[in-house]
C-alpha cells in the first residue's frame, strides 16, 4: 500500500503531556494561516526535494510489494542496499530524512531511527565513502578568458555583469537570480549588494556584500552593472525599477522576461565558459568557489574571505579553498630555514 507524502502541517501532532487535551476548534482562516506558516518553515527547494524523494521511495516499495507507510526498518535497510550502487550516499541520507519526516507528520514511528537502519547507513558510508563531487572554481585567468568572448549585445552585456557580480561577490546562483535593482546601494568605493535571503539564511535576516570599483573597467563589477543598467533602461524604464530583477531572462530575439531562475544562471555559466574554449566543465557554483580560491592564492585572510562569502565556519571555507593555498599554509613552512 502506498501513501502520499503528508503535508508539512499535521494536525494530529500531540505534544508530550497533552494526551488528554482535545485540540481546539479554531476559525478556518486561522487554521489556514497555521498551515501556511508551517509550509513556510521549509524552503521551496526543500519541499520539492521531499516530494521527489518520497515519490522514489513509494515507487520502490510498490515494485517490491512492501508497505511504504508505515514502513518496517528492514524495508528501509533493503532500500538502502538496493539503491547504493546507483545513488550517492549523501542522496540516500537525504532520502532517509524525507522518509523519517513523512512518518513523523503522519504520527507514525519513524523506521529510520532504528539501530538496523543506522548501522546499514554506516556500512554504506564505510563501503562507498562520502566524498563529494565539487564544482571546479573559476579562477581569474579563466574568468577573463570568458569575459573576452562576450559581445556588446544585450545578452553579452547581461552575462558580463552576471559573471563579474557573481564572482566578485562570491554569490550562489540563487543569490544572483534573486537580486533586484533595489538591492544595490551606492558606496564611495563601489556598490553594496543587499542579499535579502540565501541558502543558509531562510529566515531572511539578510547580509551585505561589497563590490569594489576596480581600476580596470573591463574587469570591474560596478562598471559592468552600470553598463547593463543603461542597456536595460533603453529597453524599458520598468526594467530598472527597484523591484525589477537585475538579471532577467532573454529569449532568442532579445525580448525581456521575468527573473532568471537559479538553474538558468548555472546554464549561462556552463555555456559561456564552454564557448570560451575552456576544457574544464564549470558549473553554477564555480563563480563563488573561484573567488574563494583566487583570494586564498592571493593571500587574502580567511576572515576577509568569510566576510564576503558569509561562511560561518572555517571548516566550510576549507572545502571551498580545496588545495588553493594549501602549500603556503603548510605547518612546516619555514621551520627548517
Amino acid at each position: 500500500m502506498t501513501r502520499h507524502l503528508p503535508t508539512l502541517v499535521h494536525t494530529q501532532d500531540t505534544p508530550p503531556g497533552y494526551s488528554q487535551v482535545h485540540p481546539p476548534v479554531l476559525p478556518s482562516d486561522l487554521t489556514d494561516r497555521v498551515h501556511e506558516l508551517r509550509q513556510a518553515s521549509k524552503s521551496a527547494n526543500t519541499r520539492k526535494a521531499y516530494k521527489s524523494d518520497w515519490s522514489l521511495w513509494v515507487s520502490w516499495c510498490h515494485a517490491q510489494g512492501v508497505t511504504s507507510m508505515p514502513a518496517h526498518p528492514q524495508t528501509v535497510c533493503a532500500y538502502l542496499a538496493d539503491r547504493a550502487e546507483s545513488v550517492k550516499v549523501s542522496t540516500l541520507t537525504r532520502h532517509l530524512a524525507t522518509i523519517s519526516k513523512a512518518h513523523d507528520l503522519a504520527g507514525a514511528q519513524s523506521p529510520c531511527k532504528n539501530t538496523e537502519v543506522k548501522d546499514t547507513l554506516a556500512g554504506l558510508r564505510n563501503t562507498y565513502g562520502t566524498a563529494r563531487k565539487e564544482a571546479p572554481g573559476l579562477l581569474r585567468d579563466a574568468l577573463r578568458a570568458t569575459l573576452d568572448t562576450l559581445g556588446g549585445d544585450l545578452s553579452g552585456t547581461r552575462d558580463k555583469a552576471l559573471f563579474l557580480a557573481g564572482w566578485c561577490g562570491a554569490l550562489r546562483r540563487s543569490e544572483v537570480a534573486s537580486l533586484t535593482w533595489g538591492d544595490l546601494v551606492a558606496d564611495p568605493d563601489g556598490l553594496v549588494l543587499v542579499l535579502r535571503r540565501s541558502k543558509t539564511d531562510q529566515a531572511g535576516q539578510g547580509r551585505s556584500v561589497g563590490l569594489f570599483r576596480e581600476g580596470d573597467p573591463t574587469a570591474c563589477p560596478v562598471n559592468a552593472l552600470d553598463t547593463w543598467r543603461v542597456a536595460l533602461a533603453k529597453q524599458s524604464a520598468l526594467a530598472v525599477a527597484p523591484g525589477a530583477p537585475i538579471f532577467p531572462s532573454l529569449n532568442r530575439w532579445g525580448h525581456l522576461g521575468g527573473a532568471m531562475s537559479p538553474q538558468a544562471v548555472g546554464e549561462v555559466i556552463m555555456r559561456r565558459t564552454a564557448q570560451a574554449g575552456l576544457a574544464t566543465k564549470y558549473q553554477g557554483h564555480s563563480l563563488r568557489k573561484g573567488l574563494v580560491q583566487q583570494a586564498t592564492l592571493a593571500g587574502v585572510s580567511d576572515s576577509a574571505v568569510m566576510a564576503t562569502t558569509g561562511h560561518q565556519s572555517v571548516t566550510m571555507l576549507r572545502r571551498y579553498q580545496s588545495t588553493a593555498g594549501l602549500v603556503s599554509r603548510s605547518a612546516s613552512k619555514g621551520l627548517l630555514a
